[in-house]
Order: C-alpha cells, then sequence, then structure tokens
C-alpha cells in the first residue's frame, strides 16, 4: 500500500494559522522519503502550528516514526508546535509502546486539539 499526503491551510481558534497535515495509508520504511519530501516546505515555513491528523493511517513503522520525531524537533528548533490528531488504535499503541511522542501532543481528534489550544490562548490573554 501506499502513502498519500495531503496537506490544507487552516486557522485555528484565537486565528492562529495552522497547516494540517493529513497521512492516508502507510508511514514505512518504503513512503518515508515521500513523506518527508512533502513536509520539507512545511518545515521552511513560518506556521507556529503543524497538525498531523492520522485518521486515514493505517500503519505505522519505525522509519515513520523518525519522520513524526524529526519534524518534530524541526519545529521545536523554531519554537512551532506539532499536534498528532485522530490517531488509530494501531497506531495510538505504537505511540504508547514507544513512548515517542509526549501524551500532550496526541489528541483524539481536531476537535479537541482546537479546545486545547482555545483554553491556552485564553489563559495567556486572561493571564492566568
Amino acid at each position: 500500500m501506499s502513502l498519500n499526503v495531503k496537506m490544507s491551510q487552516q486557522t485555528k481558534p484565537g486565528g492562529v494559522p495552522a497547516t494540517v497535515i493529513r497521512l492516508v495509508g502507510r508511514l514505512d520504511s518504503a513512503t518515508s522519503p515521500q513523506a518527508e519530501e512533502a513536509i520539507a516546505p512545511v518545515l521552511a515555513g513560518g506556521l507556529d502550528v503543524v497538525e498531523f491528523n492520522l485518521a486515514e493511517l493505517t500503519y505505522i513503522s519505525s522509519a515513520g516514526l523518525r519522520v513524526l520525531i524529526s519534524t518534530r524537533k524541526a519545529l521545536a528548533a523554531r519554537k512551532a508546535q506539532l499536534y498528532v490528531t485522530n490517531p488509530q488504535p494501531q497506531i495510538q499503541k505504537v505511540f504508547d509502546i514507544v513512548k515517542a511522542l509526549p501524551g500532550q501532543v496526541i489528541f483524539v481528534n481536531t476537535e479537541e486539539l482546537d479546545a486545547y489550544l482555545g483554553a491556552m490562548q485564553r489563559k495567556v490573554t486572561e493571564g492566568e
């Protein structure tokens, strides 16, 4: 099976611009170079929020995990955030086993991510 990388621009709560990257199919050693190539422009961009929507990702290998981890590190180096949404149970199990991504960046769905981002921004604007 192959990988399809779909990207879109969205505005999150508080007017925060974000790139949403939907991964469809398998993220493994055969498809990770394609994913890295597709993601490269996002890493070079200036947005502060990137969301990986994994609702249609059916399989992830260690090579796929490397793509997510290297993306997170590159974004963190420029003070940007990476969030993961909608992981399928088998993908979540891999995350749980290897503890590759901190729990606070994985959300059940986009709505949960948006609620989190909205709450964080309210804390800042309300001085908490």
